[in-house]
């Protein structure tokens, strides 16, 4: 794909996820936010097998199956888990926002495990866009103290190591088949979790929540995450994280026109922050390749 390419896969991925906040918001009338992840991983998975399965080979090996499930565990469980149970105490809009702060873990991160070199300016964006979410998780822990900000920055904390572990340990693997196994993986541990403690309510099984979890697992997961692998086995993770500050800007926009969320002047003041991190983050828009990516994307194609 060319960059022009991966320009526009950018923005379709980034879309897609920022309507993901309103449509929760939707789905918890009818299931609970555990039930919201079983279901959204079984459609990944169904779909992630549809749409790719051509390029899906599995491993052989016992240490890379194990990866991909304790990448699917960072990546899609405890992640999605605890965005789902913090987006319920808290508006979508500011759910995506501190989601969010994982493009600023992601790039610490990979300045330290990674070894990757940061610019001037991406480092002072980051900082920027780091204060700007520091605003913001102060102006709504005063507003309404509660457990849900501190779920929705784990969620962030656990997505940003996902993305690191990838880059470390799963680029040799091929993105077809990374994206579909860690939710063929992680499917049967959210199955059992959620039968446990009944979680799903079968009785409560409405069309209306079926077509969210159809849209949600289908274009805005399982394709949405192959978009994801790709870029970052293409890209450096600090050239490709600091454009998913555009993922809140978009969600504020639907959560507005979809549910009528309004925020806080101190919450439009630290995003305006985040978006002047994004401007310094991305002098160089996909400028940072790295060569064990562009030989996974290679051997992905093969």
């Amino acid at each position: 794909m060319s960059k022009a390419a991966d320009s526009l896969a950018f923005f379709a991925m980034a879309s897609s996820w920022a309507l993901n906040y309103p449509l929760v918001k939707f789905a918890y009338e009818y299931q609970s936010p555990m039930s919201l992840l079983f279901f959204r991983i079984l459609f990944a998975a169904v779909f992630s097998f549809v749409f790719f399965w051509k390029g899906i080979k599995f491993p052989r090996d016992l240490k890379t199956n194990l990866s991909i499930l304790f990448f699917g565990l960072l990546n899609i469980v405890l992640f999605m888990g605890f965005w789902f149970v913090g987006e319920g105490t808290e508006s979508s809009a500011i759910s995506s926002i501190l989601i969010y702060t994982y493009p600023v873990i992601s790039i610490a991160l990979s300045a330290v495990l990674l070894k990757e070199k940061l610019s001037l300016l991406r480092t002072l964006g980051t900082i920027v866009g780091f204060l700007g979410m520091f605003l913001i998780f102060a102006d709504q822990l005063s507003i309404s103290p509660g457990i849900g900000l501190f779920f929705l920055m784990a969620g962030a904390v656990s997505w940003a190591l996902g993305t690191v572990y990838f880059k470390k340990y799963l680029l040799h693997v091929g993105n077809f088949t990374v994206n579909t196994l860690q939710f063929l993986y992680t499917l049967p541990i959210v199955f059992v979790f959620d039968m446990g403690t009944g979680a799903i309510n079968f009785g409560n099984m409405s069309w209306q929540f079926l077509l969210i979890v159809l849209y949600m697992g289908s274009l805005s997961t399982s394709v949405a995450y192959y978009i994801y692998l790709h870029l970052y086995s293409k890209y450096s993770v600090s050239s490709i994280s600091s454009y998913f500050f555009a993922v809140p800007a978009l969600s504020i926009v639907f959560s507005y026109f979809i549910l009528g969320e309004n925020s806080t002047l101190l919450t439009y003041i630290g995003f305006a922050f985040i978006s002047l991190g994004i401007y310094l983050s991305s002098k160089r828009i996909f400028s940072a390749r790295n060569q064990r990516g562009n030989q996974a994307v290679a051997d992905t194609n093969k």
